[in-house]
């Protein structure tokens, strides 16, 4: 069972969270709103799911049922123990291996932390956004960041896999700010991140902002540059980045929803094919060629769509800039993600 897990979402939309983000809508970000779900249809969306599984055979990775869209530890500890208990069934007959959920840094009790453990939940993800405090307050967040590292800290001693989600142009963020969180989370060593850019929701209170002027968000082209270089740095680190760019929904994605920002259903596309262009420029540029001359990339196989660009543009750049008259591609198995070498 190596490999990714096979994710089960179970959507519990809003239930848990004490604040209102200002850029917060989240049954359009996560999932429609709805009731609180029973344990009976938590069990029938996990068997629709494992059904799906074994079809695309997955059944033979790692099975992971994620409750997303809430703060799950900010709950009544009886509704906590009541959607971990409709699980147990699947984790004692070996089809869910393990569970996960999404929380926030100022719920992380000593004794929700061991409700957790006791009913194998092993991935904890904590939606920090920002370590700048300052940030945090303006966007409503309601925790410091001193209050994430001992979250942190005590995920880490109970033994949790530990994921951070990120904002990217918050209120108040710029490049600076938001490099020096990524230099503050990259200390507190998770085992992964999300990059989210900050988007305007409709009926959010950063739509009020955006509409009197008072909030401006990244273009495309600056999200790009800032995720760009958070991908570096966390890269660089051993710390994979799971996502890059909100997943769609049909809330999401329905007419109106976003009133505006960065949110190209390829972004995390946008950001690799730039890294790679950057780096295969720098190549070419330092090869000595000349101009009408012809280079062969080396590539990682899972990197070559993202290498050749949205419509082949980077292949097209690189022969514009500098004048090649043929680039080819070749797969390399050893060749590292995200990364590029000329073929000697």
């Amino acid at each position: 069972m190596e490999g990714k897990p096979f994710i089960i979402p179970i959507f519990i939309a809003h239930l848990g969270c004490p604040h209102r983000c200002i850029y917060c809508d989240q049954g359009r970000i996560a999932h429609p709103a709805s009731a609180i779900p029973t344990p009976e249809e938590i069990a029938e969306e996990v068997e629709r799911y494992l059904k799906l599984g074994a079809r695309k055979r997955k059944h033979l990775r790692t099975v992971q049922a994620a409750f997303y869209g809430g703060s799950f530890t900010a709950l009544p500890l009886e509704t906590q123990r009541g959607f971990l208990r409709s699980l147990a069934p699947f984790l004692e007959e070996g089809k869910v291996h393990s569970l996960r959920i999404s929380t926030r840094p100022d719920y992380c009790s000593p004794e929700c932390l061991a409700i957790l453990k006791q009913h194998k939940v092993a991935t904890i993800e904590l939606g920090v956004q920002s370590m700048d405090d300052e940030i945090l307050r303006t966007s409503q967040r309601g925790y410091t960041k001193e209050e994430v590292k001992e979250a942190v800290r005590e995920l880490h001693q109970g033994n949790f896999e530990v994921g951070i989600q990120l904002m990217i142009g918050l209120p108040g963020d710029d490049a600076q700010t938001f490099a020096s969180t990524v230099a503050e989370v990259i200390e507190l060593r998770p085992h992964f991140v999300r990059l989210y850019p900050t988007v305007v929701i409709q009926g959010t209170q950063l739509e009020q902002w955006f509409r009197v002027g008072r909030y401006h968000p990244l273009t495309l082209a600056e999200a790009i540059i800032l995720a760009k270089g958070a991908l570096q740095r966390f890269r660089q680190a051993r710390i994979p980045v799971i996502r890059i760019g909100l997943q769609p929904t049909p809330s999401l994605e329905a007419p109106g929803a976003i009133v505006a920002g960065p949110y190209p259903p390829a972004f995390r596309q946008l950001v690799e094919s730039t890294l790679l262009y950057e780096q295969a420029a720098s190549i070419v540029d330092g090869s000595g060629i000349e101009r009408g001359g012809s280079l062969t990339f080396l590539i990682s196989p899972q990197d070559i769509s993202n290498f050749y660009g949205q419509g082949g543009q980077n292949i097209r750049r690189l022969r514009e800039s500098f004048g090649l008259r043929d680039i080819a591609v070749k797969p390399d198995p050893q060749q590292e993600r995200g990364t590029v070498s000329l073929c000697s």
